[in-house]
């Protein structure tokens, strides 16, 4: 009975097993990024200075944002191979699976080339002297990494959708550890911040051929790559399609984009690596309850797609109020271990403000209700709200953070980013959701 019960929760032959088993590696993969980026912040510092660090968060944040050159096209994909995913069916799958890899393939070079484009960036972020010649340098490289990852989206897109990431989570978390160990041989040799790009390679072509021979592991996969399908016919439709899920990450990272100006040109290079710093529990935390949304997705959608409407219902509010609670209990430790924790973590040489960690611990909360009600819109395929939703949530963003230029310290740029989300898009979201959803009051 009892190993019935497991391969129920655990079995990749369910929906539930499926879920679990994604959530559990996702947690995996999640702590060995987390430990990564803790152990890089020490490592940078002990070989640099507080400018260099903020320099190279800079870097890797822009490598982040680059991503929105996908233009929901990954978001879309996943959502739209779910059904023939879920069922093995690899030749209804492959016109919009090639299609999809044209397209990424040329994104991936156009990143690339935007390589070229440092000097502009430098300039809006205000770095300049020898730091705004390595600030270049570094991001040509950063986009070059970025474009040759592009190609093997498709391959991830296709495992999520059939609900089989986990051994991409937990090759990753491995490929974590090597990486920083890369860097620290590098920053031995005398390498500076170029030691972290070579452990940015290495996880990035590790990585893709993790998803790929995965994606082949999984049957026949021969149809993925015959002649014939069509695809290149399906590539406007594509585009047109994706156009509605690229809004959530164009203005998601137009929204980074504008945290990132405004932190540097109030704050400058120090106050970039300070709030790096400051919200990372925080950030750990978002990400962490971030997980639940992205692991049930492709479960939801395929009960959406078979019709069992109350099944899906029930799991969404489950996991949305279970997020929202766990939220605001994480929110309310936070102000007891973050101070002590930025301490040792620096040993002093970043002091953070006590009250910013209010705003932090409010926006926490804030984000991980309104994020939850979004990525519902995305498995209706509410259309109306998944183009002009993220468009009311920087909007939002853009008139709050004004507040931070009337008060130029980082408590006010904290509370200014957790209200932020609750004037945007959420109210409407979940307006529509109740109405489409039929949720009645007791």
């Amino acid at each position: 009975m009892k190993n019935m019960k497991l391969n129920v929760t655990l079995g990749p032959q369910t929906r539930t097993g499926r879920f679990f088993r994604t959530l559990l590696t996702s947690f995996v993969h999640l702590g060995a990024a987390t430990l990564y980026s803790f152990l890089l912040i020490p490592l940078i510092l002990h070989f640099e200075n507080t400018e260099k660090l903020g320099l190279w968060l800079l870097v890797a944040q822009m490598g982040a944002y680059l991503t929105v050159v996908d233009a929901g096209l990954s978001a879309l994909s996943i959502r739209q191979f779910v059904g023939a995913a879920s069922e093995g069916d690899f030749f209804r799958l492959a016109p919009r699976f090639q299609a999809t890899f044209l397209i990424s393939s040329l994104q991936g070079l156009f990143i690339c080339l935007l390589g070229f484009s440092g000097w502009w960036w430098a300039g809006i972020f205000k770095i300049s002297g020898n730091l705004e010649n390595l600030f270049c340098q570094l991001f040509l490289v950063q986009c070059f990494l970025v474009g040759i990852s592009f190609p093997f989206r498709p391959f991830s897109s296709l495992l999520l959708a059939a609900q089989r990431f986990e051994t991409n989570y937990l090759a990753s978390s491995v490929f974590f550890g090597i990486a920083i160990f890369l860097a620290w041989c590098g920053f031995q040799q005398g390498w500076g911040l170029w030691s972290l790009l070579m452990g940015s390679f290495f996880q990035i072509i590790a990585s893709g051929i993790t998803s790929i021979l995965k994606v082949k592991s999984l049957g026949d996969w021969s149809p993925l790559f015959s002649r014939g399908t069509g695809a290149r016919r399906l590539i406007p439709r594509l585009l047109r399609e994706s156009a509605a899920f690229a809004n959530g990450p164009v203005f998601f990272v137009l929204g980074g984009l504008l945290q990132s100006t405004v932190l540097s040109r109030l704050f400058g290079l120090e106050g970039v690596a300070l709030w790096n710093v400051g919200t990372k529990i925080a950030t750990f935390f978002s990400q962490v309850l971030s997980k639940f949304y992205e692991s049930s997705f492709g479960g939801l959608s395929e009960l959406f797609e078979r019709g069992h409407s109350l099944q899906m219902r029930i799991r969404f509010l489950t996991v949305l109020i279970a997020t929202s609670a766990i939220s605001v209990l994480l929110a309310a430790c936070l102000p007891l271990g973050n101070g002590p924790f930025i301490d040792w973590w620096t040993r002093g040489v970043l002091a953070w403000p006590v009250q910013a960690t209010w705003g932090v611990s409010l926006w926490l909360i804030t984000t991980t209700l309104t994020k939850g009600v979004a990525e519902q819109t995305k498995v209706l395929l509410l259309w109306h709200q998944i183009r002009w939703g993220p468009l009311l949530d920087f909007i939002a963003l853009s008139a709050f953070l004004s507040a931070a230029f009337l008060s130029p310290k980082m408590p006010t740029y904290a509370l200014a980013l957790a209200l932020a989300p609750l004037g945007g898009s959420f109210a409407w979201n979940a307006r529509s959701l109740f109405f489409h959803m039929h949720i009645k009051r007791s």
